[in-house]
């Protein structure tokens, strides 16, 4: 597992995954083709949040295999002060596309890649 770091200068939104931690791949063995991509990060919210992990769309397979997910946090109505904390997501997949050799997640500062 690498941690590659983009360094961009991207305005700071009110909610954001901002450093990803780590990538940990769960294949079920009781069911072939299930898998969990659990992510962990770091994240600086103004409102009550829930993390969550949205699958890149592909129009044609990727050249590197490497499926892409971002990891995102969704809102709720609820204000707080910045406060900086640590958060954690199970996405459930099935199936992936037979091209896929990994997995990257992208927060807002940097991405990780877990190859199965």
């Amino acid at each position: 597992m690498g941690v590659f770091y983009r360094r961009l200068n991207i305005a700071r939104m009110k909610n954001e995954v901002t450093y990803v931690k780590d990538i940990l791949i769960v294949k079920e063995t009781a069911e072939p083709g299930l898998m969990a991509i659990k992510a962990r990060g770091i994240a600086t919210i103004k409102k009550l949040v829930a993390p969550a992990l949205v699958p890149k769309e592909y129009t044609s397979e990727p050249e590197d295999g490497i499926f892409e997910l971002d990891f995102t946090l969704d809102e709720t109505h609820q204000d707080f002060v910045d406060v900086e904390l640590e958060v954690e997501v199970v996405f459930r997949i099935k199936n992936l596309p037979a091209w896929v050799k990994g997995v990257k997640v992208n927060a807002a500062e940097n991405s990780d890649i877990e190859l199965l």
